[in-house]
């Protein structure tokens, strides 16, 4: 998958969890179907990224994501699949890496964020993506 730079314009990029470690949940389908459950017009995320590492498209990169409360605006919304820390697979980080370092790569000032850092009640993604990523104490990639 090539990350292709959407034109709204986009500063940062939020890191979730599917809040799941059940196989039949591995499948963007599957968020989308759960975000339709709530109302939604579909999945909030736009990407998702299964624990073989495939990565799935989910929201359309040109439209705001659903992700994080009061903080859609000028982001780009990815989710791993998963909830316990040491079920994610090497891969799965591995393919989020990547997609963040594209990510990166298109933008001159891109900042990368857990939910967590933006709603004190989530432990969303349950990763440290500081230190998976190679973040500084901004968010920024070193």
């Amino acid at each position: 998958m090539k990350f292709q730079k959407p034109n709204r314009e986009v500063y940062t990029t939020f890191i979730h969890c599917s809040a799941s470690d059940n196989p039949a949940h591995d499948d963007v389908s599957v968020i989308d179907q759960w975000h339709k459950e709530r109302g939604w017009s579909g999945i909030g995320y736009h990407y998702f990224i299964k624990k073989d590492g495939t990565i799935q498209e989910g929201r359309d990169l040109e439209k705001i994501p659903a992700a994080q409360r009061g903080h859609n605006t000028g982001s780009i919304a990815i989710c791993i699949h998963g909830l316990e820390i040491d079920k994610f697979t090497e891969v799965q980080l591995l393919a989020l890496e990547n997609l963040c370092h594209q990510i990166n790569r298109a933008y001159i000032e891109m900042t990368f964020h857990g939910h967590c850092e933006v709603n004190p009640h989530k432990t969303c993604p349950v990763i440290n993506t500081k230190e998976v990523l190679g973040l500084d104490s901004e968010g920024y990639m070193v």
